[in-house]
């Protein structure tokens, strides 16, 4: 039988690290999603779910609400993520994901890549959660604390804004 969210919290507020460890492994996709969505790079994104996570086991016996966890944790990793992001955006980014396989697979990676950065925080957090994190929509709005709706509406709006500027850069060409 699974504990909830809150049994692990107070069981890991108790000293219980297995706990603690638990609510790791159960929630660990959802906060690198979050931290994807705001960093666009995999391994400071992973960087970002660790100090989150070590933030959260500080802090753990302040969370008042212990069945709100995930929503917390979420809060946790945005703000550290955009906290990061804002110390690299002089920096040059280095690229991380693997490379594709052609020109024409590179060029629609990076295409794809920057019409995900023009998206509004939310519409990339729910973008990135559901094609990139797999998560359903009713998991996301657990997460997020939105109604499956919401998020539902998010993401028609977030297609639909991918798909006209990638319908315009398409016809612009590689060249522009």
């Amino acid at each position: 039988m699974q504990r909830s969210d809150a049994e692990l919290v107070k069981a890991a507020c108790a000293g219980d690290v297995d706990s603690f460890r638990e609510l790791y492994e159960r929630h660990y996709r959802v906060a690198l999603g979050i931290a994807r969505s705001r960093l666009f790079d995999r391994h400071l994104a992973e960087d970002a779910v660790q100090e989150a996570f070590a933030t959260a086991c500080r802090r753990l016996h302040s969370l008042r609400n212990a069945d709100r966890f995930p929503e917390w944790l979420g809060t946790l990793c945005r703000r550290t993520a955009s906290r990061m992001a804002r110390c690299r955006s002089n920096e040059t980014p280095i690229e991380h994901e693997p490379a594709a396989s052609s020109d024409g697979d590179h060029h629609a990676v990076t295409e794809v890549r920057d019409a995900m950065k023009r998206l509004s925080a939310s519409a990339q957090e729910v973008i990135q959660l559901h094609y990139f994190s797999g998560l359903s929509y009713d998991e996301i709005a657990r997460v997020l604390g939105i109604s499956p709706q919401a998020v539902h509406g998010r993401m028609q709006r977030a297609r639909r804004v991918l798909a006209r500027r990638l319908s315009r850069t398409s016809e612009e060409g590689p060249d522009r």
